[in-house]
């Protein structure tokens, strides 16, 4: 069977600016040799094997997105195990019916998946898998882009990150919030450049939040509080218009309450907070974004700015330059534009 993909152009602007290419590619089928080879050079794997079922085979694939960051959907008829890979990338995986099992070969290190819970795969080394009949979702992120995002307002640079196959479910929640929200915009191949750029970041960040290694003892010293269960809200809805009355409803508590919990412990108020959120959102789609691809007012507005003015000036006075010197700079983590692959690939990579 013939690859069936297909690759969603932008419309034609006026301008100068590249747009974003996001790519979709669906591969069907219903030959067990033919899914062995897809999925092996997908996984750059080796020894894949499907047991035969009461079912008759057939395997569906699909994923969308940009260079950066895709979306994947994986359903296969049958048992398969084989050999897992992946180069430089990470990949964030859960299934819907659970039973997977990872690093199967290793008794002590086996991790058996959950349903409905994600995982992040072993990165940098092989993995061997066992999976039952069944469909899994999967997010794959570029290594590159990844690991700029974690290093991110510090003076690191970027290196391969150590991340856990599980994280503590407590960590998971915001995960999956943010997942919840943005899956369904990010499966739409028409949402590009800033939009697009807004997202894949805050996917990033929460994947690197949920399963950073974390100090235990400063984990132990932060109890749960107002001003948490307030500041994981206005994380997964920073790009929303948002006032007083929604973050102290989603915390549980009166407005007076939560600024004065906001007071004692941050030393500002709950609105000043989600400001410089959004500010510190911006500043990062800015530094990641290719001055040939989005705009200012792309990036702005995608981080819940709806005042240029307002945000120019409030930019300047906390970063000491003006949003169009930092898009405009060499600052950039990484060049996007890089990453970005023609559709004539799109058969042989997938993205």
């Amino acid at each position: 069977m013939s690859p069936q993909h297909a690759t969603t152009d932008p419309p034609p602007v006026d301008t100068d600016v590249r747009r974003t290419r996001v790519s979709e590619f669906v591969r069907r089928g219903s030959d067990p040799e033919e899914a062995r080879a897809f999925y092996q050079q997908v996984y750059d794997g080796r020894d894949f094997a499907f047991a035969p079922g009461a079912e008759p085979f057939a395997f569906r694939y699909r994923a969308t997105g940009d260079g950066r960051v895709s979306l994947r959907t994986s359903s296969v008829s049958a048992c398969r195990s084989g050999i897992l890979a992946p180069d430089r990338q990470y990949v964030l995986a859960w299934s819907v019916e659970g039973g997977i099992v990872l690093d199967d070969d290793r008794d002590d290190d086996a991790v058996t998946l959950r349903p409905g819970v994600p995982v992040m795969y072993p990165a940098g080394r092989p993995c061997h898998a066992w999976a039952p009949p069944g469909t899994q979702h999967l997010v794959h992120f570029d290594a590159d882009f990844l690991e700029a995002v974690a290093v991110v307002g510090s003076d690191a640079s970027p290196t391969p990150l150590t991340l856990p196959v599980t994280a503590q479910p407590e960590r998971l929640g915001p995960l999956l919030s943010v997942l919840r929200e943005v899956a369904p915009t990010m499966l739409d191949p028409l949402v590009v450049d800033g939009d697009r750029a807004v997202l894949d970041l805050r996917l990033a960040e929460a994947a690197i939040e949920a399963f950073h290694p974390v100090d235990e003892r400063i984990a132990r010293s932060t109890p749960a509080s107002t001003v948490a269960r307030a500041k994981a809200f206005m994380y997964a809805h920073f790009d929303r218009p948002l006032a007083a009355t929604d973050i102290a409803a989603a915390a549980d508590v009166s407005v007076r309450t939560l600024q004065e919990a906001f007071q004692r412990y941050e030393a500002t108020t709950p609105t000043a907070w989600l400001r410089d959120l959004r500010l510190e959102k911006a500043r990062l789609g800015l530094q990641l974004a290719d001055v040939h691809e989005t705009s200012v007012a792309a990036v702005a507005h995608s981080c819940g700015f709806r005042h240029m003015g307002r945000f120019s000036g409030a930019y300047a006075a906390r970063y000491g330059e003006y949003p169009a010197d930092t898009l405009r700079g060499q600052r950039r983590l990484i060049a996007v534009a890089s990453r970005t692959i023609g559709a004539e690939r799109a058969e042989t990579v997938l993205f």
